[in-house]
Protein backbone atom coordinates (compact mmCIF):
# COMPACT_ATOMS: atom_id res chain seq x y z
CA UNK A 1 0.00 0.00 0.00
CA UNK A 2 1.19 3.50 -0.74
CA UNK A 3 1.01 6.60 1.40
CA UNK A 4 -0.52 9.44 -0.60
CA UNK A 5 1.35 12.73 -0.81
CA UNK A 6 -2.01 14.37 -1.45
CA UNK A 7 -4.22 13.26 1.43
CA UNK A 8 -6.75 16.14 1.34
CA UNK A 9 -7.06 16.03 -2.47
CA UNK A 10 -6.76 12.36 -3.28
CA UNK A 11 -9.97 10.90 -1.87
CA UNK A 12 -12.46 13.27 -3.46
CA UNK A 13 -12.78 15.35 -0.30
CA UNK A 14 -12.74 18.61 -2.23
CA UNK A 15 -15.62 17.64 -4.52
CA UNK A 16 -17.76 16.28 -1.69
CA UNK A 17 -17.00 19.37 0.38
CA UNK A 18 -18.10 21.69 -2.40
CA UNK A 19 -21.35 19.74 -2.77
CA UNK A 20 -21.99 19.90 0.99
CA UNK A 21 -21.33 23.63 1.06
CA UNK A 22 -23.71 24.20 -1.85
CA UNK A 23 -26.45 22.22 -0.11
CA UNK A 24 -26.03 24.28 3.05
CA UNK A 25 -26.15 27.55 1.14
CA UNK A 26 -29.36 26.52 -0.62
CA UNK A 27 -30.87 25.26 2.63
CA UNK A 28 -30.38 28.61 4.38
CA UNK A 29 -33.37 30.87 3.64
CA UNK A 30 -31.77 33.69 5.61
CA UNK A 31 -28.03 33.79 5.18
CA UNK A 32 -28.02 37.14 7.01
CA UNK A 33 -24.47 38.27 7.83
CA UNK A 34 -22.99 35.57 5.65
CA UNK A 35 -25.25 36.46 2.75
CA UNK A 36 -24.21 40.08 2.69
CA UNK A 37 -20.57 39.14 2.35
CA UNK A 38 -21.26 37.52 -1.00
CA UNK A 39 -23.15 40.36 -2.63
CA UNK A 40 -21.56 41.61 -5.83
CA UNK A 41 -18.62 39.21 -5.76
CA UNK A 42 -19.14 38.07 -9.34
CA UNK A 43 -17.53 41.23 -10.71
CA UNK A 44 -14.15 40.38 -9.18
CA UNK A 45 -11.66 38.02 -10.89
CA UNK A 46 -11.20 34.59 -9.32
CA UNK A 47 -7.62 34.01 -8.24
CA UNK A 48 -7.89 31.18 -5.69
CA UNK A 49 -5.94 28.76 -7.88
CA UNK A 50 -2.71 28.22 -9.78
CA UNK A 51 -2.02 29.83 -13.15
CA UNK A 52 -0.50 27.67 -15.87
CA UNK A 53 0.83 29.31 -19.05
CA UNK A 54 1.09 27.17 -22.17
CA UNK A 55 2.80 28.06 -25.45
CA UNK A 56 0.62 26.33 -28.06
CA UNK A 57 2.33 27.59 -31.21
CA UNK A 58 4.89 30.21 -32.14
CA UNK A 59 2.31 32.98 -31.80
CA UNK A 60 -0.06 32.09 -28.95
CA UNK A 61 0.08 31.60 -25.17
CA UNK A 62 -2.88 30.26 -23.20
CA UNK A 63 -3.54 30.91 -19.53
CA UNK A 64 -5.26 28.14 -17.56
CA UNK A 65 -6.64 28.14 -14.04
CA UNK A 66 -5.80 24.99 -12.08
CA UNK A 67 -8.21 24.68 -9.17
CA UNK A 68 -8.24 21.50 -7.01
CA UNK A 69 -12.01 21.82 -6.51
CA UNK A 70 -13.06 22.55 -10.09
CA UNK A 71 -12.23 21.49 -13.66
CA UNK A 72 -9.30 23.16 -15.40
CA UNK A 73 -10.48 26.29 -17.20
CA UNK A 74 -9.00 28.37 -19.99
CA UNK A 75 -8.94 32.01 -18.82
CA UNK A 76 -7.18 33.86 -21.61
CA UNK A 77 -5.44 33.37 -24.96
CA UNK A 78 -2.68 35.87 -25.78
CA UNK A 79 -1.40 36.70 -29.24
CA UNK A 80 0.84 39.41 -30.69
CA UNK A 81 -2.06 41.82 -30.21
CA UNK A 82 -1.95 41.43 -26.40
CA UNK A 83 1.75 40.61 -25.92
CA UNK A 84 4.25 42.54 -28.00
CA UNK A 85 7.05 41.93 -28.66
CA UNK A 86 6.68 38.29 -27.64
CA UNK A 87 6.52 36.18 -30.80
CA UNK A 88 7.47 34.06 -32.70
CA UNK A 89 8.45 32.10 -29.59
CA UNK A 90 9.71 28.58 -29.00
CA UNK A 91 9.85 28.65 -25.18
CA UNK A 92 8.52 30.54 -22.16
CA UNK A 93 9.42 30.97 -18.49
CA UNK A 94 8.12 32.51 -15.27
CA UNK A 95 10.75 33.81 -12.83
CA UNK A 96 10.92 35.61 -9.49
CA UNK A 97 8.34 38.39 -9.26
CA UNK A 98 6.06 36.43 -11.64
CA UNK A 99 7.86 37.88 -14.63
CA UNK A 100 6.78 36.03 -17.77
CA UNK A 101 9.26 35.83 -20.64
CA UNK A 102 9.24 34.46 -24.19
CA UNK A 103 12.32 33.22 -26.09
CA UNK A 104 13.23 32.44 -29.70
CA UNK A 105 14.86 29.28 -30.99
CA UNK A 106 18.34 30.61 -30.16
CA UNK A 107 17.34 31.20 -26.53
CA UNK A 108 17.26 34.98 -26.88
CA UNK A 109 14.60 36.79 -24.88
CA UNK A 110 11.85 38.31 -27.01
CA UNK A 111 9.47 39.85 -24.48
CA UNK A 112 9.01 40.36 -20.76
CA UNK A 113 5.67 40.75 -18.97
CA UNK A 114 4.28 40.76 -15.45
CA UNK A 115 1.37 38.71 -14.13
CA UNK A 116 -0.77 41.41 -12.56
CA UNK A 117 -2.49 39.85 -9.54
CA UNK A 118 -5.42 42.24 -9.47
CA UNK A 119 -6.39 41.97 -13.15
CA UNK A 120 -5.25 38.32 -13.42
CA UNK A 121 -3.64 39.14 -16.77
CA UNK A 122 -0.18 39.47 -18.27
CA UNK A 123 0.84 43.09 -18.74
CA UNK A 124 3.86 44.81 -20.27
CA UNK A 125 6.80 45.17 -17.89
CA UNK A 126 8.93 48.28 -18.42
CA UNK A 127 11.74 47.27 -16.04
CA UNK A 128 10.22 49.47 -13.35
CA UNK A 129 9.52 47.32 -10.25
CA UNK A 130 7.58 50.13 -8.56
CA UNK A 131 7.70 51.48 -5.01
CA UNK A 132 7.07 49.84 -1.65
CA UNK A 133 4.89 52.82 -0.72
CA UNK A 134 2.55 52.45 -3.70
CA UNK A 135 -0.67 50.43 -3.63
CA UNK A 136 0.66 47.74 -6.03
CA UNK A 137 3.96 47.62 -4.12
CA UNK A 138 7.37 46.75 -5.58
CA UNK A 139 7.86 43.69 -7.78
CA UNK A 140 10.50 41.36 -6.37
CA UNK A 141 12.43 40.88 -9.59
CA UNK A 142 15.66 40.86 -7.57
CA UNK A 143 14.92 40.53 -3.83
CA UNK A 144 17.30 42.44 -1.56
CA UNK A 145 18.68 39.62 0.59
CA UNK A 146 20.47 42.10 2.88
CA UNK A 147 17.10 42.97 4.47
CA UNK A 148 17.01 41.27 7.87
CA UNK A 149 13.85 39.21 7.30
CA UNK A 150 15.42 37.64 4.19
CA UNK A 151 18.52 36.49 6.04
CA UNK A 152 19.37 33.32 7.93
CA UNK A 153 16.46 30.91 8.53
CA UNK A 154 14.29 32.66 5.94
CA UNK A 155 13.06 31.06 2.70
CA UNK A 156 15.95 32.78 0.95
CA UNK A 157 18.38 30.63 2.93
CA UNK A 158 19.41 27.39 1.23
CA UNK A 159 19.35 25.65 4.62
CA UNK A 160 15.75 26.72 5.31
CA UNK A 161 14.24 26.26 1.85
CA UNK A 162 16.60 24.70 -0.72
CA UNK A 163 13.93 24.85 -3.43
CA UNK A 164 13.47 28.62 -3.34
CA UNK A 165 17.19 29.34 -3.09
CA UNK A 166 17.71 26.89 -5.97
CA UNK A 167 15.20 28.72 -8.17
CA UNK A 168 17.23 31.93 -7.82
CA UNK A 169 20.48 30.09 -8.57
CA UNK A 170 18.98 28.33 -11.58
CA UNK A 171 17.81 31.67 -13.00
CA UNK A 172 21.32 33.08 -12.57
CA UNK A 173 22.91 30.27 -14.59
CA UNK A 174 20.12 30.40 -17.19
CA UNK A 175 21.08 34.01 -17.86
CA UNK A 176 24.84 33.34 -18.03
CA UNK A 177 24.73 30.06 -20.00
CA UNK A 178 21.85 30.75 -22.42
CA UNK A 179 22.13 28.68 -25.59
CA UNK A 180 24.76 26.29 -24.22
CA UNK A 181 22.33 23.91 -22.52
CA UNK A 182 18.73 22.91 -23.06
CA UNK A 183 17.83 23.44 -19.42
CA UNK A 184 19.19 23.72 -15.89
CA UNK A 185 18.36 22.20 -12.51
CA UNK A 186 19.78 22.34 -9.00
CA UNK A 187 20.44 19.38 -6.68
CA UNK A 188 22.21 19.66 -3.33
CA UNK A 189 23.16 23.26 -4.09
CA UNK A 190 24.85 22.39 -7.40
CA UNK A 191 23.69 23.55 -10.84
CA UNK A 192 23.48 21.01 -13.67
CA UNK A 193 22.82 21.53 -17.38
CA UNK A 194 21.15 19.09 -19.81
CA UNK A 195 22.18 18.53 -23.41
CA UNK A 196 21.98 15.57 -25.84
CA UNK A 197 22.48 12.36 -23.81
CA UNK A 198 24.40 13.80 -20.87
CA UNK A 199 24.24 16.12 -17.90
CA UNK A 200 27.07 18.49 -16.90
CA UNK A 201 27.74 19.94 -13.45
CA UNK A 202 28.21 23.70 -13.75
CA UNK A 203 28.68 24.83 -10.14
CA UNK A 204 30.10 23.85 -6.79
CA UNK A 205 27.90 23.13 -3.79
CA UNK A 206 28.08 26.79 -2.72
CA UNK A 207 26.70 27.87 -6.10
CA UNK A 208 29.97 29.25 -7.45
CA UNK A 209 30.89 28.23 -11.04
CA UNK A 210 33.26 25.30 -11.39
CA UNK A 211 36.75 26.25 -12.47
CA UNK A 212 37.55 25.55 -16.11
CA UNK A 213 35.29 23.28 -18.16
CA UNK A 214 32.02 21.93 -16.74
CA UNK A 215 32.30 18.61 -14.90
CA UNK A 216 30.74 15.52 -16.46
CA UNK A 217 27.75 14.53 -14.36
CA UNK A 218 25.86 11.63 -15.94
CA UNK A 219 25.48 10.07 -19.38
CA UNK A 220 22.25 8.32 -20.41
CA UNK A 221 22.99 6.39 -23.64
CA UNK A 222 20.29 6.80 -26.28
CA UNK A 223 18.78 9.72 -24.45
CA UNK A 224 17.82 13.08 -25.91
CA UNK A 225 17.54 15.23 -22.82
CA UNK A 226 15.72 18.52 -22.64
CA UNK A 227 13.74 20.41 -20.00
CA UNK A 228 14.23 19.55 -16.33
CA UNK A 229 12.49 20.20 -13.02
CA UNK A 230 13.20 19.25 -9.40
CA UNK A 231 10.51 17.73 -7.18
CA UNK A 232 9.72 18.81 -3.61
CA UNK A 233 11.60 15.70 -2.42
CA UNK A 234 14.76 16.80 -4.29
CA UNK A 235 14.71 14.48 -7.31
CA UNK A 236 15.27 15.78 -10.85
CA UNK A 237 12.86 14.84 -13.65
CA UNK A 238 14.21 15.35 -17.19
CA UNK A 239 12.26 15.10 -20.44
CA UNK A 240 13.82 12.47 -22.71
CA UNK A 241 12.39 12.41 -26.23
CA UNK A 242 14.80 9.59 -27.12
CA UNK A 243 13.16 7.28 -24.60
CA UNK A 244 9.68 8.84 -24.74
CA UNK A 245 9.83 9.14 -20.96
CA UNK A 246 11.01 11.23 -18.06
CA UNK A 247 14.41 10.39 -16.64
CA UNK A 248 14.60 10.52 -12.85
CA UNK A 249 17.95 11.62 -11.42
CA UNK A 250 19.20 12.01 -7.84
CA UNK A 251 22.41 13.15 -6.16
CA UNK A 252 23.48 10.25 -3.97
CA UNK A 253 26.76 9.42 -2.24
CA UNK A 254 28.63 12.16 -4.03
CA UNK A 255 27.45 11.25 -7.53
CA UNK A 256 24.61 11.98 -9.94
CA UNK A 257 22.67 8.73 -10.40
CA UNK A 258 19.77 7.50 -12.51
CA UNK A 259 16.68 6.73 -10.43
CA UNK A 260 14.34 5.17 -13.01
CA UNK A 261 11.84 6.68 -15.43
CA UNK A 262 8.24 7.83 -15.75
CA UNK A 263 6.46 6.62 -18.89
CA UNK A 264 2.91 6.92 -20.22
CA UNK A 265 1.23 5.77 -23.42
CA UNK A 266 0.32 9.38 -24.23
CA UNK A 267 3.90 10.60 -23.71
CA UNK A 268 4.99 10.77 -27.36
CA UNK A 269 7.64 13.48 -27.11
CA UNK A 270 7.87 14.86 -23.55
CA UNK A 271 8.93 18.48 -23.43
CA UNK A 272 8.35 21.02 -20.69
CA UNK A 273 7.80 20.08 -17.04
CA UNK A 274 6.69 21.91 -13.91
CA UNK A 275 5.93 20.94 -10.31
CA UNK A 276 3.37 22.93 -8.37
CA UNK A 277 3.97 23.69 -4.66
CA UNK A 278 1.88 20.65 -3.64
CA UNK A 279 3.99 18.25 -5.72
CA UNK A 280 1.78 17.74 -8.79
CA UNK A 281 3.75 17.36 -12.02
CA UNK A 282 2.66 18.87 -15.37
CA UNK A 283 4.30 17.59 -18.59
CA UNK A 284 3.83 18.54 -22.24
CA UNK A 285 3.34 15.19 -23.99
CA UNK A 286 3.93 15.91 -27.68
CA UNK A 287 0.36 14.83 -28.39
CA UNK A 288 -2.67 16.89 -29.40
CA UNK A 289 -6.07 17.00 -27.77
CA UNK A 290 -7.05 15.95 -24.29
CA UNK A 291 -3.56 14.70 -23.39
CA UNK A 292 -1.54 17.65 -24.67
CA UNK A 293 -0.50 18.22 -21.06
CA UNK A 294 -0.22 15.24 -18.72
CA UNK A 295 -0.64 15.48 -14.95
CA UNK A 296 0.92 13.19 -12.37
CA UNK A 297 0.54 12.94 -8.63
CA UNK A 298 2.86 10.85 -6.50
CA UNK A 299 2.38 8.11 -3.92
CA UNK A 300 5.10 7.11 -1.48
CA UNK A 301 5.51 3.34 -1.72
CA UNK A 302 6.73 1.77 1.52
CA UNK A 303 8.04 5.22 2.56
CA UNK A 304 10.94 4.80 0.12
CA UNK A 305 10.00 5.55 -3.51
CA UNK A 306 7.69 8.20 -4.93
CA UNK A 307 5.57 6.48 -7.58
CA UNK A 308 4.01 8.58 -10.36
CA UNK A 309 0.23 8.18 -10.72
CA UNK A 310 -1.44 9.62 -13.86
CA UNK A 311 -4.01 12.30 -13.02
CA UNK A 312 -5.62 13.06 -16.36
CA UNK A 313 -4.68 15.65 -18.92
CA UNK A 314 -5.30 19.23 -20.03
CA UNK A 315 -6.70 19.84 -23.49
CA UNK A 316 -5.46 22.68 -25.67
CA UNK A 317 -8.05 22.31 -28.46
CA UNK A 318 -6.21 20.14 -30.98
CA UNK A 319 -2.96 22.04 -30.62
CA UNK A 320 0.42 20.92 -29.35
CA UNK A 321 1.69 22.27 -26.06
CA UNK A 322 5.19 23.46 -26.97
CA UNK A 323 6.14 24.75 -23.52
CA UNK A 324 4.58 25.52 -20.16
CA UNK A 325 5.32 27.53 -17.04
CA UNK A 326 3.56 27.82 -13.69
CA UNK A 327 3.12 31.22 -12.08
CA UNK A 328 4.26 31.53 -8.48
CA UNK A 329 1.52 31.78 -5.81
CA UNK A 330 0.60 35.40 -5.10
CA UNK A 331 -0.36 37.27 -1.95
CA UNK A 332 -2.07 40.61 -1.50
CA UNK A 333 -2.15 43.78 0.56
CA UNK A 334 -5.79 44.85 0.58
CA UNK A 335 -7.53 47.82 2.16
CA UNK A 336 -10.42 50.19 1.72
CA UNK A 337 -8.21 52.06 -0.76
CA UNK A 338 -8.06 49.01 -3.05
CA UNK A 339 -11.57 47.71 -2.27
CA UNK A 340 -13.88 50.66 -1.43
CA UNK A 341 -16.95 50.16 0.74
CA UNK A 342 -20.20 49.73 -1.19
CA UNK A 343 -23.59 50.56 0.37
CA UNK A 344 -26.07 47.68 0.33
CA UNK A 345 -29.79 47.97 -0.29
CA UNK A 346 -31.70 47.04 2.87
CA UNK A 347 -33.84 44.51 1.06
CA UNK A 348 -30.90 42.83 -0.63
CA UNK A 349 -28.87 42.87 2.60
CA UNK A 350 -31.45 40.51 4.15
CA UNK A 351 -31.62 41.64 7.78
CA UNK A 352 -28.79 44.20 7.75
CA UNK A 353 -29.82 47.83 8.00
CA UNK A 354 -27.53 50.75 7.08
CA UNK A 355 -24.68 48.50 5.93
CA UNK A 356 -21.80 49.14 3.53
CA UNK A 357 -19.09 46.58 2.92
CA UNK A 358 -16.32 45.30 0.69
CA UNK A 359 -15.05 41.75 0.21
CA UNK A 360 -11.30 41.47 0.79
CA UNK A 361 -10.86 37.70 0.73
CA UNK A 362 -13.02 34.74 -0.22
CA UNK A 363 -12.63 31.36 -1.95
CA UNK A 364 -14.25 32.81 -5.08
CA UNK A 365 -11.79 35.69 -5.22
CA UNK A 366 -8.33 34.97 -3.83
CA UNK A 367 -8.25 32.47 -0.93
CA UNK A 368 -8.73 28.75 -0.38
CA UNK A 369 -10.98 28.89 2.71
CA UNK A 370 -10.89 32.34 4.35
CA UNK A 371 -13.62 34.97 4.03
CA UNK A 372 -12.77 38.48 5.24
CA UNK A 373 -14.78 41.64 4.69
CA UNK A 374 -14.57 45.24 5.83
CA UNK A 375 -18.03 46.24 7.09
CA UNK A 376 -19.46 49.59 8.18
CA UNK A 377 -22.88 50.51 9.61
CA UNK A 378 -24.16 54.06 9.55
CA UNK A 379 -25.55 55.64 12.78
CA UNK A 380 -28.84 53.93 13.59
CA UNK A 381 -27.79 50.80 11.67
CA UNK A 382 -28.38 47.32 13.04
CA UNK A 383 -28.51 43.59 12.27
CA UNK A 384 -31.33 41.45 13.65
CA UNK A 385 -30.45 38.58 16.01
CA UNK A 386 -29.61 35.42 14.06
CA UNK A 387 -27.22 32.46 14.11
CA UNK A 388 -25.15 30.38 11.69
CA UNK A 389 -25.25 26.58 11.91
CA UNK A 390 -22.54 26.22 9.27
CA UNK A 391 -19.73 28.61 10.21
CA UNK A 392 -17.89 30.60 12.86
CA UNK A 393 -17.44 34.37 12.76
CA UNK A 394 -15.07 36.88 14.29
CA UNK A 395 -15.62 40.64 14.22
CA UNK A 396 -12.60 42.90 14.89
CA UNK A 397 -13.79 46.42 15.74
CA UNK A 398 -11.74 49.28 14.27
CA UNK A 399 -13.98 52.33 14.77
CA UNK A 400 -17.25 53.40 16.44
CA UNK A 401 -19.30 51.66 19.11
CA UNK A 402 -22.17 49.16 19.11
CA UNK A 403 -24.31 47.14 21.51
CA UNK A 404 -23.81 43.43 20.81
CA UNK A 405 -25.82 40.45 21.86
CA UNK A 406 -23.63 37.37 21.57
CA UNK A 407 -24.80 34.09 23.07
CA UNK A 408 -26.36 34.60 26.50
CA UNK A 409 -25.11 38.11 27.26
CA UNK A 410 -24.91 41.59 25.73
CA UNK A 411 -22.10 44.11 25.82
CA UNK A 412 -21.04 47.44 24.38
CA UNK A 413 -18.00 47.07 22.10
CA UNK A 414 -15.53 49.51 20.54
CA UNK A 415 -12.12 49.78 18.82
CA UNK A 416 -9.77 46.92 19.73
CA UNK A 417 -12.55 44.54 20.79
CA UNK A 418 -12.85 41.14 19.12
CA UNK A 419 -16.29 39.49 19.03
CA UNK A 420 -16.33 35.71 18.54
CA UNK A 421 -19.53 34.03 17.39
CA UNK A 422 -19.17 30.23 17.34
CA UNK A 423 -21.42 28.08 15.21
CA UNK A 424 -25.08 28.11 16.40
CA UNK A 425 -24.49 31.07 18.79
CA UNK A 426 -27.12 33.78 18.35
CA UNK A 427 -25.89 37.32 17.81
CA UNK A 428 -27.09 40.75 16.69
CA UNK A 429 -26.06 44.37 17.18
CA UNK A 430 -26.95 48.04 16.78
CA UNK A 431 -24.82 51.16 16.37
CA UNK A 432 -24.48 53.42 19.43
CA UNK A 433 -24.05 57.18 19.00
CA UNK A 434 -23.68 59.35 15.92
CA UNK A 435 -20.50 57.79 14.54
CA UNK A 436 -20.30 54.93 11.98
CA UNK A 437 -19.43 51.48 13.36
CA UNK A 438 -16.67 49.74 11.37
CA UNK A 439 -15.18 46.26 11.76
CA UNK A 440 -13.43 43.44 9.91
CA UNK A 441 -15.51 40.28 9.67
CA UNK A 442 -13.76 36.92 9.36
CA UNK A 443 -15.59 33.67 8.59
CA UNK A 444 -14.66 30.00 8.64
CA UNK A 445 -16.85 27.59 6.74
CA UNK A 446 -14.70 24.49 7.25
CA UNK A 447 -17.48 22.74 9.19
CA UNK A 448 -19.65 22.86 6.10
CA UNK A 449 -16.83 21.53 3.91
CA UNK A 450 -16.17 18.56 6.18
CA UNK A 451 -19.80 17.58 6.73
Amino acid sequence: MGTSFFGPRSAGNSARGAESLTRLWKASPRWLAGASLWLGMGQLPARAAERLFVLTDAGHVRQFKIDPQRPVTLEKTYSEKELSPAFPATSISVSTGNLFRTYNEQGDQLGEFILDARSNRLAAYAKDPGSVSSIPGRILETPDTSVIFRGANSLYSAKKDPAYAASLLREKFRNTHAGKYRDFFVLDGMVFGTTADHIDRLSNRDGSPVAGDPRAGLTLPGGNLGKAVVSPWNEAFIADTGGKSLQRVVWRNGDLESNGTVADAAMIAPGALAFDPDGELFVTSGAKGANAILRFRFVLDNFVTWRAVPHGGIEVENALALDLALAKPVGYVLSEATNPLVSQNTGAANGHHGIAQTILLSPDINSETAVIALVQYEPGGYTVVHKHPQMEQVEIVVDGRALWEVGEFEREVGPGDVVFCPRNVKHGYKVIGDKPFKFYQVEWREWAINH
